[in-house]
C-alpha cells in the first residue's frame, strides 16, 4: 500500500513549477487589512447621515429655545430690583436682591471693559451695559447706556430718559 502511494507521488510531475501569472493580468494588487466599524458604514449611507443631521439640528434649536426662556426670566427678575445710577453706583431693593447681594464682579463689560456685577442690555440700542456705562431711565425701570443718553438729548445725565418714555414727555 505504501509503495503504491509512493509511486503516485513520484508519478506527479517532478519538474512541475509553480505557475506564474502574467504581470499584465493585474492580479498583484496591494492588499491591506482594514478595520471597518458601524460608524464608518453609517458615514457612507446618505440617508443615515441626513437623519443624524436633522436630529442634531432639532436638539440644538430645542436647547437654545429653552435656554433663552430661562435666561430672560431669571435676568429680568433679578434686574428689576436694581437701579443703575451711573459711574459704578448701584441702588437696589434689599428684599429682592438678597440672593446675589454678596456677588462679586464676575466678568468684563463689553462696552467699557471693566469688571462688573450687573450685565444688562440697553433698551434703546441693545448694547451690553454695566453699572459703569449704564443708567436707569428716570421714569421707568429700563436701563440705557450713556451713549443713548447723549444721542437722545436728555435734559442732563441726572435725568436720563429712554426712547419709549421720551415719546410721552
Amino acid at each position: 500500500c505504501n509503495s503504491q502511494a509512493m509511486s503516485m507521488t513520484m508519478n506527479a510531475n517532478p519538474n512541475r513549477k509553480r505557475l506564474r501569472s502574467n504581470e499584465s493580468d493585474g492580479c498583484f494588487a496591494l492588499q491591506r487589512k482594514t478595520f471597518v466599524n458601524q460608524q464608518m458604514m453609517d458615514q457612507q449611507d446618505p440617508n443615515k447621515m441626513k437623519r443624524i443631521l436633522a436630529k442634531t439640528i432639532s436638539l440644538l434649536f430645542q436647547g437654545a429655545k429653552n435656554q433663552d426662556k430661562e435666561l430672560v426670566i431669571d435676568q429680568k427678575a433679578s434686574l428689576k430690583a436694581v437701579r443703575l445710577l451711573g459711574s459704578g453706583e448701584i441702588d437696589y431693593d434689599m428684599n429682592a436682591t438678597s440672593s446675589w447681594l454678596g456677588k462679586k464682579a464676575d466678568r468684563k463689560c463689553r462696552q467699557c471693559d471693566r469688571m462688573s456685577i450687573v450685565h444688562a442690555d440697553c433698551t434703546n440700542c441693545n448694547l451690553e451695559l454695566c453699572e459703569y456705562c449704564g443708567v436707569n431711565c428716570n421714569t421707568c425701570p429700563e436701563k440705557i447706556c450713556l451713549n443713548c443718553v447723549t444721542i437722545f438729548h436728555c435734559v442732563s445725565h441726572d435725568l436720563p430718559c429712554c426712547e419709549q418714555c421720551k415719546m410721552f414727555l
